[in-house]
């Protein structure tokens, strides 16, 4: 029995999916179980495998592209079945229009040719409802190659002629934004080439480079913070640390221990430590409520191939430093070429954003939802500080990390969040206390 491979629905907050590779050719005989393509979600990399034998009779997706969740993406089935009707039954994108519909916006003489020449013609559903709203006469788009699923007209293909939309893509002009001078206002070849003639309307003169589609995981990303941002009111904690202690404590266990111990190890311990003595941080607001959790799940942001990820140390309370910086390693090394788990990159309590390493002094990080706090860490510079010694203030040259914590204002209160701070400062500045 054929079945029809949908792009599968992997996250909450997915919407779409990128095919990253077929690793089946049409043609080729499919075992349930073989992984038969990767697609990127709104995080990761995950491998999909068939759910039964036969053989992959067409696909529907280049791989680079991007489908909606859901949307019909491949067939498998057996060798002589009839795979464009069983992407007809389906597929709910591209329908056949039936010519009654069209009837009301032509004249009567006309309907037997229409009868004749529509009978096969495939229209999404708005462009069947701008057909009627404008009723356009359907024989005039007849001959139009449809860009949607399986070749369906969309609305866009109706609203400009196939020479004037290869014009537009082919000097990256948006096709929306210009004014149509054909029936029922459709761009024609002209309109696009009177856009290119007079590139100050609307670009203000600027020079464009590329245009990329605001999708996939960057729409993620930014839907996301913009969502926190919007919903959570941030208030922020700076502070400095003087980190002499803390590399010479480095450079000591890196010389017994067996992992390698980074910085950002000492972070997410610390953090944990931080966040049992004030568990009011590590919380979420829900549904209502807020919630206090026992488990220090702390995410480490990390810019992968795909865009912005956090992975997660569950459990960091229960974690040797050598057990952190060994998790921390496979994580990361993970998280940048997009192969981590679902349950890898989410379940976070707390979160960590580390640009140490690209030498920024200060930034300010924006919080990960539902977290209610995110630490933002600098990196480390020397700086004139002054300390006391022997009763008297002296001024000395220190190596200086700046840190600061965002915080949902809407559960966690000013002196909590400076306490907490407070604690993070003096378990950096004494760095033997994160172990004890």
């Amino acid at each position: 029995m054929a079945e029809v491979i949908i792009m599968p629905k992997l996250g909450f907050n997915m919407d779409e999916g990128q095919l990253v590779k077929w690793n089946k050719k049409v043609g080729e005989s499919v075992t349930k179980g073989e992984i038969l393509f990767e697609i990127n979600t709104d995080k990761t990399t995950m491998p999909v495998e068939a759910t039964l034998d036969g053989i992959l009779l067409k696909t529907t997706i280049e791989e680079g592209e991007f489908a909606p969740v859901f949307t019909p993406i491949a067939v498998i089935g057996n060798e002589g079945d009839d795979v464009e009707a069983i992407l007809a039954a389906a597929s709910g994108e591209a329908v056949e229009a039936p010519v009654a519909e069209a009837e009301d916006c032509v004249e009567a003489a006309a309907k037997e040719e229409v009868s004749e020449n529509l009978g096969k013609l495939k229209l999404t559903p708005k462009a069947r409802k701008y057909v009627k709203d404008q009723c356009i006469d359907p024989a005039s788009i007849i001959e139009i190659k449809g860009t949607g699923f399986e070749g369906g007209i969309t609305a866009k293909d109706i609203k400009a002629s196939p020479l004037a939309r290869k014009l537009a893509d082919k000097n990256n002009i948006d096709i929306a934004n210009v004014q149509g001078t054909g029936t029922n206002g459709k761009v024609m070849k002209t309109d696009v080439e009177k856009a290119i003639a007079s590139p100050t309307e609307g670009t203000d003169d600027k020079k464009i480079l590329k245009e990329t589609p605001y999708k996939g995981v960057r729409k993620v990303i930014g839907d996301r913070l913009s969502q926190s941002k919007f919903t959570s009111p941030h208030l922020y904690f700076t502070d400095y640390i003087d980190t002499t202690k803390l590399t010479a404590f480095r450079k000591e266990l890196n010389e017994t221990s067996e992992e390698k111990i980074s910085v950002s190890d000492l972070l997410i311990l610390a953090a944990s430590k931080a966040l049992q003595k004030y568990p009011e941080i590590n919380s979420s607001l829900v549904d209502g409520k807020i919630i206090t959790y026992k488990s220090t799940n702390v995410g480490m942001a990390v810019a992968g191939d795909n865009g912005l990820i956090v992975p997660v140390v569950k459990n960091a309370q229960e974690k040797s430093l050598t057990m952190v910086a060994k998790e921390t390693k496979d994580l990361i090394a993970r998280a940048r070429i997009g192969k981590l788990s679902v349950n890898e990159y989410t379940g976070g309590t707390f979160s960590i954003s580390n640009l140490g390493m690209f030498g920024i002094d200060n930034f300010t990080a924006i919080i990960n939802p539902p977290e209610a706090a995110i630490l933002s860490v600098s990196s480390v510079k020397k700086k004139a500080v002054v300390i006391e010694e022997d009763g008297e203030d002296k001024l000395v040259i220190r190596p200086i990390m700046n840190i600061q914590l965002s915080a949902d204002h809407r559960i966690i209160d000013g002196l909590l969040a400076a306490q907490f701070v407070g604690c993070i400062k003096e378990l950096l500045e004494n760095p033997i206390k994160i172990l004890i």
